[in-house]
């Protein structure tokens, strides 16, 4: 348990050596020239504790002497093997290098998310206003339980349908016929499917057909459909209550879009995804 324990304080040190320790306040730990503050310990047992700030202050308050020792051996053993992965050339590793690198980036990028929490958080007024405004986006889609035997050829379709019309059941000709794995360990049943989720041809015709009669072959995508639509569920507008988190969540991204745009006139962005295509994959 101790050395799980020293991996971790390892991993949360390889993030704090990428910024300057508190300056005046005094060190508690001091491993070459590496010094650790009070406040450091402080966060290192919160993390050890689920992040609750305050249970850490009360833990290291009821610690006894042997107990915070041992804390601060833990601690320095973790910055020597630092120090020791630094000595061996470790650190620039491509891979241990990535690692330190968007370990960095990440916390910054959410430090600077979290420093926009007053321009993330919308009161109901507003909440009420953007919902208002773009009332027609926020919709539940029509649904439809189907299922559905697929086929790679027309010929083939013909005789699914030919088999269905002739009494027998939609189970067995699925299993025996149909070419899609999974339909055919199912039995043919899909389940729910949304609307604007299948191909085109086939979308148009689920969300149109009568219940219970089958229907096809119809051609879409990749080969031929065999279906039947067993219950549908209509469309229909969200009201207020329904869609608060997602207008919520749209106005959060307008704020973060607008944040982004803003940086990269600051920090120009060149993006070349071509390259990626010339990346050696090993």
């Amino acid at each position: 348990m101790k050395c799980r324990s020293v991996f971790c304080l390892l991993v949360v040190l390889s993030l704090l050596a990428a910024f300057p320790a508190a300056g005046s306040e005094e060190a508690v730990l001091t491993v070459g020239d590496d010094k650790v503050s009070g406040d450091e310990i402080l966060y290192l047992l919160s993390l050890e504790l689920g992040g609750n700030d305050a249970l850490a202050a009360l833990r290291l308050k009821e610690m006894t002497e042997e107990e915070r020792a041992d804390f601060l051996e833990r601690v320095s053993t973790a910055l020597l093997f630092s120090r020791g992965a630094v000595l061996k050339g470790l650190h620039i590793d491509p891979k241990i290098a990535a690692q330190l690198r968007w370990n960095q980036v990440n916390l910054l990028a959410n430090a600077y998310i979290a420093s926009l929490e007053p321009r993330l958080t919308f009161g109901d007024n507003e909440l009420k206003a953007a919902y208002e405004k773009n009332r027609q986006k926020y919709v539940r889609k029509g649904s439809a339980r189907i299922r559905h035997i697929f086929v790679t050829s027309g010929e083939k379709g013909r005789s699914a349908l030919l088999a269905l019309l002739s009494g027998e059941d939609f189970y067995s000709v699925a299993g025996r016929l149909s070419e899609d794995s999974a339909s055919s360990a199912s039995g043919s049943e899909t389940g729910w499917v949304e609307e604007g989720t299948l191909p085109e041809s086939l979308d148009r015709l689920v969300f149109s057909a009568p219940l219970n009669t089958v229907l096809g072959p119809v051609e879409a995508g990749a080969g031929f459909y065999i279906f039947e639509v067993m219950e549908r569920s209509e469309g229909r507008s969200l009201s207020f209550a329904e869609a608060k988190k997602l207008v919520a969540s749209d106005l959060q991204k307008t704020v973060l879009s607008g944040e982004a745009a803003s940086l990269r006139k600051r920090f120009p962005v060149i993006s070349r995804p071509a390259a990626l295509g010339n990346i050696p994959l090993h």
